[in-house]
């Protein structure tokens, strides 16, 4: 942590991914009255007073998971000598590629820290009275199946829209921003294990006369009946994508050259001998297969160089980038 930021004038911890603190400003440990070797390496419960761990729970860990960022939201951290201080958080979540972390600043917040001893001693108060402390009871027992309720219905809205984020909208198949993260992470696998994987790009032949002559709703017709058809030749463990606009790349861990070339010429032929909505479909398949040193950039452009001279000689044909440094 830089020198600005350990004195800034706010608060400032990271957070690992799973709620692990990561790092903490000397400007909090001060308002905490804490050390560093105290905090690091902790579950952030360890900074936040029960009724924050609740929130933190239920509200602050889905909304920062499904929105990245959280803002102008109110929580209590535990000073040294165990009472409650509360502070304005502002939090956002960001991926790199050593893995995803959340930053989180602290503003305390004086006046109402004072406004809440003030409410507390009056809880107190009426807690001694036996009529007052049940009706608390079930008040708390209603806000905590609210917020049960609240909770589940966050994180149903976060499945679908991690579901949205990662999902072509016409094909159903995965789409480039979940593509790309699936080819970084199957080579960073490569490049520890050594396994082997291939990457196959396929372009539809000729799919502007399709959109030309019959129209861009026969053209989605199309591209959402060959997704169907690419989805039925993979395996479990098999990613595949809609690359473009008429390009669908299938990311294949654990396959071999000789391997990815049969799939290939099996959906080739597939896609050759369906009957389409339109007269006649064919495919155009480039396929590359991992190599030591592959970025990426690398595996990609391969694919690339494949796919196009499979369409420069004659389409409705495939190619393995291996082919082409045999003939060169």
């Amino acid at each position: 942590m830089n020198e600005q930021l350990d004195f800034a004038p706010c608060g400032y911890a990271s957070l690992s991914d799973d709620g692990i603190i990561e790092s903490v400003n000397q400007t909090l440990l001060r308002m905490l009255k804490r050390e560093q070797q105290e905090l690091v390496g902790s579950p952030v419960y360890a900074l936040l007073t029960k009724p924050s761990q609740l929130f933190y729970q239920h509200c602050f860990y889905p909304l920062i998971r499904s929105l990245d960022k959280v803002e102008e939201v109110f929580l209590e951290l535990k000073h040294q000598e165990g009472h409650g201080i509360p502070f304005l958080l502002n939090a956002g979540r960001r991926r790199t590629q050593e893995g995803t972390s959340i930053h989180c600043i602290f503003v305390p917040m004086k006046r109402r820290y004072e406004y809440e001893q003030f409410i507390l001693e009056a809880k107190k108060s009426a807690e001694r009275k036996n009529r007052r402390k049940k009706i608390a009871l079930s008040e708390l027992d209603h806000v905590c199946r609210e917020l049960e309720q609240k909770q589940k219905e966050l994180l149903e809205l976060n499945h679908k829209l991690e579901q949205l984020a990662i999902t072509d909208e016409l094909t159903g198949l995965h789409n480039r921003r979940s593509y790309k993260e699936a080819l970084f992470k199957n080579i960073s696998e490569f490049s520890k294990t050594g396994r082997l994987f291939s990457l196959l790009l396929i372009d539809i032949d000729y799919f502007k006369n399709i959109n030309d002559n019959y129209g861009h709703l026969t053209g989605d017709r199309v591209l959402k009946e060959l997704a169907l058809l690419l989805s039925g030749e993979l395996g479990q463990s098999d990613i595949a994508a809609r690359y473009g606009g008429e390009e669908f790349a299938l990311i294949l861990p654990g396959t071999s050259e000789e391997e990815a070339v049969r799939l290939a010429e099996q959906i080739r032929q597939r896609v050759a001998s369906a009957a389409w909505c339109v007269p006649r479909l064919t495919v155009s398949i480039g396929i590359a297969t991992a190599q030591l040193g592959d970025t990426v950039k690398c595996i990609q452009a391969r694919a690339d160089e494949a796919l196009y001279h499979s369409k420069h000689d004659g389409r409705n044909r495939v190619t393995h980038a291996e082919e082409l440094n045999a003939k060169a």
